[in-house]
């Protein structure tokens, strides 16, 4: 442990039956959202006076962390970036300590690695609002992240409040709670303007009753390609369970995750749909086709496609030995989806020459109460493009992780693409909590706070290939726990 600091607690995500508080509505206020590519960054103020930072925009977490100066100075290798001092620097500091002299100490685990804090309490600031975070900010002193993680200040979570084990009673260990945020939504940009995050924002019309209990959660009732009122494909058959699927919108998850099974599922279904993918499928597997095919270039589009996956730390789907023919034949039309994205520079130069040539997916989720509502991404929002100049390629933006729950089944992530198309919002004013998607419109932030003047999402959208070349960032995730 840095500087003798021992680890004593660990932060626990058990559910102690916290209920929301109703509070009146207050005054609607925006901030950017930083473009880091693998995540929206929010800037953040922490102390008095203010010392700015950077953190991941997370709806995936519910806790605020912020880099202290004794991990920069004594303990992560290879950190940069900004950090925090409290003591002689912030008036609203404080590290509380137990009976024994010690302070809380806290070991969090991510995607990316491990993260060792103190809790400690001082006053958080998000654009125009702010509030004392008691006993429930956590200052970052050691951590074990990827080494490929170097600029990392914090992470803002605006994840589903609840109680954790060791909180002191009455402390606000949500941001959102402690700050009285009723609605909040959230919406990503392109590379070259910034999102937004809006606090205290209008009541939505359609609005989705949350089924999580730790985190934003839904009910996931399949999906649809190419047309909305096709037969849905996936999480069709609840097996005794409340869902067939659950789903968490995380604007914290570079990916849209799903578990293996479902990805060949959809991987071949998307083959099937996109002509020029059934035409290559049923070309490749003729019998001429067989006798003149060259191995080398499945091969050669094969290695970039690990590589590519390792570069990013893309989880990889794993391909199981000993196949029904049914399986084999979805992991066949999988790698031909893939290997013509991989050429796609030949026949996509920008964002409507995929959406022309492969087919929308549909997602269909329902609330707690049973309402439901559809939205969609185009081939544009779920396909990235790398590489530079004459040797771009494409890949689906989709990652692999098994998350079984007992009552809800297979978990999806829908990570950043969704908020690229979508504004998200999020209420804590109903009961349960609920969710809701828009597509009519995000708009900026002014310097005052003050939300700019709309702009249609569609007309926002970049034209060009979304490209992707940094490493990705994978959730906060405890998959032993229900959803």
């Amino acid at each position: 442990m840095a500087n003798g600091v021992r680890l004593l607690a660990f932060l626990s995500q058990a559910f102690l039956g916290y209920s929301l508080k109703t509070r009146a509505d207050g005054a609607e206020s925006c901030s950017p959202l930083i473009n880091k590519q693998s995540y929206s960054a929010l800037r953040v103020g922490v102390g008095t006076p203010k010392q700015q930072f950077d953190l991941v925009a997370d709806t995936g977490s519910s806790n605020v962390i912020v880099t202290h100066c004794e991990c920069r100075e004594n303990s992560c290798f290879g950190s940069s970036g900004r950090c925090f001092r409290g003591a002689n620097r912030s008036s609203t500091f404080d590290i509380p300590v137990d009976s024994s002299g010690y302070p809380l100490t806290v070991a969090m685990e991510f995607g990316s690695g491990t993260i060792y804090g103190v809790v400690g309490t001082d006053v958080v600031t998000v654009g125009q609002s702010s509030a004392t975070m008691n006993h429930s900010l956590v200052f970052m002193y050691d951590h074990e992240l990827d080494t490929s993680i170097t600029n990392f200040e914090g992470i803002f979570g605006l994840g589903l409040p609840y109680k954790q084990k060791g909180a002191h009673a009455g402390d606000d260990q949500s941001w959102l709670v402690a700050a009285s945020i009723q609605r909040f939504s959230m919406c990503f940009s392109n590379m070259k303007e910034d999102g937004m995050l809006r606090l205290n924002s209008p009541v939505q019309a359609e609005r989705l009753g949350n089924l999580g209990k730790f985190h934003w959660g839904l009910d996931f009732r399949g999906l649809t390609i190419g047309d909305e009122k096709a037969e849905a494909i996936l999480c069709n058959d609840k097996k005794g369970r409340k869902t067939a699927c659950g789903m968490i919108p995380d604007s914290g998850t570079t990916l849209i995750l799903a578990p293996s099974r479902h990805l060949w599922e959809l991987y071949s279904k998307l083959c099937d749909l996109w002509p020029r993918c059934s035409k290559a499928f049923a070309k490749d597997n003729s019998t001429s086709a067989q006798e003149s095919e060259d191995p080398g270039i499945g091969s050669v589009i094969g290695d970039w496609i690990k590589n590519t996956l390792d570069k990013w730390g893309i989880p990889q789907i794993t391909n199981p030995f000993n196949l029904d023919p049914a399986t084999q034949l979805k992991l066949d039309k999988k790698q031909k989806l893939e290997s013509l994205l991989a050429d796609c520079a030949s026949w996509a130069k920008d964002a409507a020459d995929l959406d022309r040539e492969m087919p929308p997916i549909f997602w269909h989720v329902a609330g707690v109460e049973g309402k439901t509502q559809t939205f969609s991404l185009p081939a544009s929002t779920y396909v990235v493009a790398t590489g530079y100049k004459d040797n771009v390629m494409c890949m689906p933006f989709f990652g692999e992780m098994n998350y079984e729950t007992r009552v809800n089944g297979p978990i999806w992530i829908m990570g950043t693409p969704l908020f690229y198309e979508y504004e998200v919002h999020y209420d804590l004013s109903t009961e349960p909590a609920s969710i809701s998607f828009s597509k009519t419109s995000c708009g900026s932030c002014g310097q005052d706070g003050k939300v700019m003047p709309s702009v249609d999402l569609l007309r926002r959208r970049n034209q060009k290939l979304r490209r992707h070349e940094a490493k990705v960032r994978m959730p906060n995730l405890n998959t032993s726990l229900p959803l």
